[in-house]
């Protein structure tokens, strides 16, 4: 038991790190290319595509990144660890090869039904990051299964740099939105080039794994991916369809204009939103394996002991990020953005809030899946997409405003998120009698609302004072934490230990 939480511990802080670097440089691409590009519009055009590219992208590489690292992490030998990475890659040739050709030939539809016909380009020069993403989360996969958490994060951090470089290299040269999609493509394909010679292309040595046993297990993961990544893109794949309505506007071309000025703005309180959610990723690729191996070995007590930690420490974190972003969105969003942004403060405040209950959602699913109970997973994500889906088309059919439409679509959406939460805890709860004590859950909330109310206590002055108030504002969330006795001395000490080992 011991020994599988300290590998918890030290690959969560592996690839925490990571992922903290993969932020600081998508975010460096978030912050730097709307400037680069010129306009809103050309950064809503840019976000709503790889919004679609991501809903596809995320799916596979989530769904086998997980596929093989699930049968990597009970294999009992190097050669079927070989075997199954060999099998991973015959399956992408039947799934990620053939959807990253549908996706690209679907280019003028998906342009067509956001009413924007110059999309098409785009949507279709981003199916190579469909393509490339597919064999690459085979080789990341494989070095997750074996717990190789170390190298994998190696991976996090160049591709990061090598993506953020050739985007805003791209725009930097006056390619355009249609050029920064390009140099997403560029980078991907390297990356994929260095995995295969890095990890290795697979040696079985005459030990065989089945492939359509990755691609069945693969495909349920699909569909709940699927959900999951429609539910975190869903508003703003409908803003930029229906808000040219608002507009006013009287040709097409200056609605669709008209939209993806609406899209720009709503994408960036959605990035600034995202933070809490970006930063917990990690747990979810360290989680899933150590449970996989937990439930084919039927250890009961130790499944649950990790879905305990887990599902506690990651509130804990996520709660204080989110109610860092909702003590004062407006003033955070003038940080890295022109004063125009501004105008989604509103929509960030209550999407910050619903990525407490998307983050949880993900880690409780990421548990049901590394079990095998992937129909609970698909089904608490199809429903809570379903509603969200349902939610964001009325609020956003029922605004008068563009920035009407913002609030209502994140509000919708944060809603659905906040019951898909509860919904997925209840599913793991009954399945496994694991799941968060009541009074962490009180705990959080006095926490979290003691720090918005000291945020909207505090003035805002200018950029740097602001960044010092949210650090500040932080800090009051654990202090309240500690106060209450949900942090003390033994939760310091064992992230010391961590550290030290």
């Amino acid at each position: 038991m011991a020994s599988g939480a300290d590998n918890a511990g030290r690959g969560v802080l592996f690839l925490a790190a990571a992922k903290g670097y993969f932020m600081v440089a998508g975010y460096a691409i978030v912050f730097s290319l709307p400037r680069l590009l010129g306009d809103a519009a050309s950064w809503g055009d840019y976000g709503v595509v790889i919004a679609w590219v991501s809903v596809i992208d995320n799916v596979i590489v989530t769904a086998t990144i997980q596929g093989i690292s699930r049968f990597t992490a009970t294999a009992d030998s190097p050669q079927a660890v070989e075997a199954v990475k060999a099998a991973g890659l015959r399956g992408q040739l039947m799934l990620g090869g053939v959807i990253a050709v549908i996706y690209g030939a679907c280019a003028p539809l998906i342009a067509s039904w956001e009413e924007d016909p110059s999309l098409a380009p785009m949507v279709r020069l981003s199916a190579g990051i469909v393509l490339c993403y597919a064999f690459y989360a085979v080789f990341i996969g494989s070095l997750n299964g074996q717990r190789r958490f170390g190298r994998q994060a190696a991976f996090d951090v160049a591709f990061a740099t090598l993506r953020a470089a050739m985007i805003l290299g791209a725009a930097a040269l006056s390619l355009g939105a249609l050029g920064a999609v390009g140099g997403f493509v560029g980078a991907a394909f390297v990356v994929l080039l260095a995995s295969a010679l890095v990890v290795g292309l697979p040696r079985p040595r005459g030990e065989r794994f089945a492939a359509s046993e990755i691609v069945r297990f693969m495909a349920r993961l699909f569909v709940y991916n699927l959900a999951l990544n429609l539910l975190l893109r869903v508003d703003l794949l409908l803003i930029k369809r229906m808000s040219g309505a608002l507009s006013g506007a009287a040709s097409a071309a200056a609605r669709a204009k008209a939209a993806s000025t609406t899209a720009g703005f709503y994408a960036s309180a959605q990035y600034i939103a995202f933070i809490p959610y970006q930063a917990i990723v990690a747990v979810a690729f360290v989680i899933f394996p150590l449970v996989s191996r937990t439930t084919f070995d039927e250890d009961l007590a130790t499944t649950q002991a990790y879905i305990r930690k887990t599902l506690r420490l990651s509130l804990i974190f996520v709660a204080g990020l989110a109610a860092t972003l909702c003590a004062n969105p407006e003033a955070l969003l003038g940080v890295p953005f022109p004063a125009p942004y501004r105008v989604a403060a509103p929509a960030l405040r209550l999407l910050a809030a619903g990525m407490i209950g998307f983050s949880m959602f993900t880690i409780i699913n990421t548990v049901l899946n590394g079990a095998g109970r992937t129909t609970l997973a698909i089904l608490s994500g199809v429903l809570t997409l379903g509603g969200a889906a349902l939610a964001n088309y009325l609020a956003i059919g029922s605004a008068a405003t563009p920035a009407e439409a913002m609030a209502r679509a994140a509000a919708a959406s944060a809603g659905a998120m906040l019951v898909g939460s509860l919904v997925a805890g209840l599913l793991l709860y009954r399945t496994f009698r694991a799941g968060i004590a009541p009074l962490t859950l009180l705990r959080v909330a006095i926490a979290a609302g003691a720090a918005v109310a000291l945020g909207w206590l505090l003035p805002e002055v200018s950029k740097v004072v602001t960044l010092a108030e949210s650090a500040l504002v932080f800090v009051a969330y654990l202090v309240v934490l500690v106060i209450t006795g949900e942090l003390g001395k033994r939760e310091l000490a064992e992230i010391k230990r961590l550290v030290r080992r």
